[in-house]
C-alpha cells in the first residue's frame, strides 16, 4: 500500500468530519457519546479546543499548556459552527506554514510538523465517529483513511493510553476493517444507536 502524504490524510479526515457535523441537531446536544465524560455538547466543544490546540502547535510552533477556551468565543455560539471555523483555521494554518523539515514543541517533546498534523487528523477522526454515534449514526471511517492512519498510529495510541487520554486497546478479528481496526486500537465502542 503507498504512503499516504498528510495533506491527503488531513483533507480526507476533514471531509470525514464535516460529514459527520452534518448529522448534529440542536435536540442532539444531550445525547451520550462513546466519550464517557461527554455528551455531545461536550464533545464537541472538546473538539474545537483540540482544533484551535493543533492550529496554534503549527503555527507558533512551541506550546507548554492547553489551550484554553475564550468564553467570548463560546458564549452563544453554535458549536458546530465553531468547529467549521476550527477546520478552516487549522487549514489556513498548515497550508500556510508547511511542515516540510519542520519541527514543533509541545509539552517539551519536540516532534516533526508532520507528526502534529496526523494527530489533528487522528482526533477529527476519532471525534467524527464518535459524534456520529450520538446522533444515532453508524459511520465506518473511509478504508482509505484508516488505513493511513493505522500505519502512524500504535505509537500515539500507547501514548494516549499511557497519558490516561485514551481507553485500552479493545481486541477485534484478524478480518476486521480497518475502520474497527482503528476504533478498536483507541479503545472506542459502538453505543447503542437510536
Amino acid at each position: 500500500m503507498p504512503a499516504t502524504d498528510e495533506l491527503t490524510v488531513l483533507a480526507n479526515a476533514t471531509r470525514y468530519l464535516f460529514r459527520s457535523i452534518l448529522l448534529v441537531r440542536h435536540v442532539d446536544l444531550s445525547a451520550p457519546t462513546p466519550c464517557p465524560d461527554w455528551d455531545l455538547r461536550g464533545l464537541l466543544r472538546h473538539v474545537r479546543t483540540s482544533l484551535e490546540y493543533v492550529t496554534d502547535v503549527l503555527v507558533v510552533r512551541e506550546i507548554h499548556n492547553a489551550a484554553g477556551s475564550d468564553p467570548k468565543r463560546e458564549a452563544g455560539t453554535d458549536p458546530v459552527a465553531s468547529i467549521r471555523a476550527g477546520i478552516v483555521d487549522l487549514l489556513l494554518a498548515w497550508t500556510s506554514v508547511p511542515t516540510a523539515d519542520r519541527w514543533c514543541e509541545v509539552w517539551g517533546r519536540t516532534l516533526p510538523a508532520r507528526i502534529v498534523v496526523y494527530v489533528a487528523a487522528l482526533e477529527m477522526v476519532l471525534h467524527a465517529w464518535d459524534i456520529a454515534q450520538a446522533c444515532g449514526t453508524d459511520r465506518p471511517i473511509p478504508t482509505d483513511l484508516a488505513s493511513a492512519l493505522l500505519r502512524v498510529s500504535p505509537p500515539l495510541a500507547q501514548a494516549g493510553v499511557a497519558g490516561h487520554a485514551f481507553a485500552k486497546p479493545i481486541a477485534v478479528s484478524m478480518t476486521a476493517t480497518p475502520s474497527d481496526r482503528l476504533l478498536a486500537l483507541f479503545g472506542r465502542r459502538r453505543i447503542c444507536l437510536a
